[in-house]
């Protein structure tokens, strides 16, 4: 029998019910957390929920509360909250089982009339205390048990675990801290101090010289002396090396989240915004060793995060990770969920891997186009000084590129699944290909209509139908056509433009389309083509009307190419009157869809 088994005997004689539970038989999962909109979010069995959205989601808020209901006391007046109704619970084990967890894993203390459980920032808890939520099936809540069995780890959190812990008082206590683990366990301590040096540059040797136990940042440099026979040169050497709990903020947070996983001494891990106080490559290592050991440990990890260095992290790792993301306007908290499953065939996909499409995940709007030089256009067009203030701010709207047309609906689709509203914006030319323009309405939450169906098919009548070899009759026709009835009207560029798409030979009629715009339709297939614009604008797809985004700056002599965008910017063509006006059917479109999830 354990010396803290038979301490709890001796202290509760009458409890014998208690004395004889399996640890391996008790488990402990949050299935959801379900919230006061009624809307549920269900959470990652054995891996990582990453919860994400835009600034004022209500991420913290959701962890917190989540965190709060998990601890409150049955019988006890409940904080009012304003996001989480309730948790539900999945549990296995008797109340022994418990017991022998708990003992497991942290301290029995007996002190005059004082006996029960402690661990790390906790006071003594007896048994009864511990399993008063227990003891309702299915249990709603924890209680006591709650510091237990669940780390929360929001800033103030991480930085009190520390790296630093009294020493046990008999040899054969358990560990009631992550640093006693580390000190029952040189494998675990190699590990995390292998990911110091990784990330920081310097390992970490932990000091049992003194009463506490703790984590000092580098190498003491000697081979380790046996316990009964320390010199005094090694104990300079230790105490030359600067504890963990005096390194900066970036440092102790780290370790501070790290701790308690590398040790796999909780059940469940609530950590708010773990990249906080990090560089963005050192938020991505740690996503990824967090992930890493959620999978081999089988851990539950819940964490809120604004960083795509950390959601990289955890793809990498190859754990199971759902991405919730949480919406809030003036009513209840919304959640929308990717699962894993979902989540790893996208991310095997370069176009969505290699690109920034997961910022999109914390943004309110996001803007699809087909080129890195077509995104930075547009950008710098809402930047322009002259643009008056939207219904959006600017910095909460992203330009994602996907490579051209044929990744635009697989990076939409991404983030529709988890009601980021998107706007695609691609060449007029995305007519051409009916089957791909209703994918990509339907990849941004439209619905491809009857309606847009009679257009599209009015519009692109002549551009779809076989052509034959152009003569000069065909060409001198359709001049004659276009200008008949304009001979006293001064030749502008919008004539010219008009003409020069109808000098066609047996070139494809789309090349047409893409050069000149609007213009390369003509009659009843002009009015139809206008009307489907307008109609896919409110689905959520706009097309460069004047055919690709480089004919939205026509004085720039540069046509293609890098060369194109940085002329076009040093002329200040975002801010001419043909770009904003695009950009204002981006805008319009995007809020719409903004507003209709709030």
């Amino acid at each position: 029998m354990k010396h803290w088994q038979e301490r709890l005997q001796a202290a509760f004689p009458s409890n014998s019910a208690l004395f004889n539970g399996q640890a391996n038989d008790f488990s402990f999962v949050v299935q959801s957390i379900n919230l006061i909109g009624g809307e549920s979010i269900p959470l990652q069995r054995a891996g990582v929920t990453a919860v994400v959205g835009a600034n004022n989601a209500g991420k913290s808020t959701v962890l917190r509360e989540a965190w709060e209901k998990l601890a409150h006391r049955p019988g006890h007046p409940e904080v009012p909250r304003i996001a989480v109704e309730s948790l539900t619970l999945a549990t296995s084990g008797t109340a022994a089982d418990v017991i022998s967890w708990v003992g497991e894993n942290s301290t029995f203390i007996q002190r005059d009339s004082t006996a029960g459980f402690q661990r790390a920032q906790t006071g003594v808890v007896n048994p009864s205390q511990l399993l008063r939520g227990w003891n309702t099936h299915p249990p709603a809540e924890l209680g006591e048990l709650a510091n237990f069995l669940v780390f929360y780890g929001n800033a103030q959190g991480r930085f009190g675990i520390g790296g630093a812990a009294e020493m046990r008082e008999n040899v054969d206590d358990p560990p009631q801290h992550p640093v006693h683990r580390l000190q029952d366990s040189k494998a675990l301590l190699d590990e995390l101090s292998a990911v110091s040096e990784e990330i920081f540059g310097k390992p970490l040797t932990l000091d049992g010289l003194g009463r506490t136990l703790r984590l000092r940042v580098g190498s003491v440099g000697l081979e380790p002396p046996r316990i009964d026979d320390i010199s005094q040169a090694y104990r300079d050497r230790m105490a030359e090396l600067r504890p963990l709990d005096e390194q900066g903020d970036g440092m102790r947070s780290l370790m501070g989240q790290l701790l308690p996983v590398v040790t796999a001494s909780y059940k469940l891990l609530l950590i708010d915004e773990p990249e906080a106080f990090l560089h963005p490559p050192q938020a991505q290592a740690l996503g990824a060793e967090l992930g890493r050991i959620a999978a081999r440990e089988k851990l539950q990890i819940v964490l809120a995060t604004h960083d795509r260095g950390l959601l990289t992290g955890l793809l990498q790792s190859g754990v199971d990770v759902s991405v919730v993301r949480l919406a809030r306007s003036d009513g209840p908290t919304r959640a929308s969920r990717l699962g894993a499953a979902e989540l790893r065939a996208l991310w095997t996909d370069p176009v969505l891997k290699y690109t920034n499409v997961l910022d999109g995940l914390f943004h309110r709007m996001v803007v699809v186009a087909e080129a890195e030089g077509d995104c930075a256009f547009l950008a710098a067009a809402l930047d322009c000084p002259s643009r008056a203030d939207g219904p959006l701010p600017r910095n909460e709207i992203l330009f994602v590129p996907t490579g051209g047309k044929d990744g635009m609906a697989k990076v939409c689709s991404a983030l529709s699944a988890v009601d980021v509203p998107v706007v695609a914006a691609p060449d007029l030319d995305m007519l051409s290909d009916k089957s791909k323009l209703s994918v990509l309405v339907g990849s941004v939450g439209g619905v491809w209509t009857e309606e847009l169906d009679r257009l599209w098919k009015v519009a692109t009548a002549d551009l779809t139908a076989p052509r034959e070899p152009a003569n000069v009759g065909h060409v001198l026709d359709a001049i004659t056509a276009l200008l008949a009835d304009k001979r006293s009207e001064p030749y502008s560029k919008s004539f010219k433009d008009a003409v020069a798409a109808q000098l066609r030979t047996t070139a494809s009629p789309w090349a047409s389309v893409k050069e000149h715009g609007m213009s390369a339709f003509r009659g009843e297939a002009r009015t139809a083509a206008g009307e489907l614009l307008t109609k896919l604008d409110e689905a959520g797809v706009v097309l460069v009307e004047h055919g690709d985004l480089e004919r939205l700056a026509p004085e720039v002599a540069v046509r293609k190419g890098p060369g194109w965008l940085q002329a076009a910017l040093e002329r200040g063509e975002q801010c001419n009157a043909l770009t904003q006006r695009h950009v204002d059917r981006i805008v319009a479109s995007g809020a719409r869809r903004v507003n209709a999830g709030s």
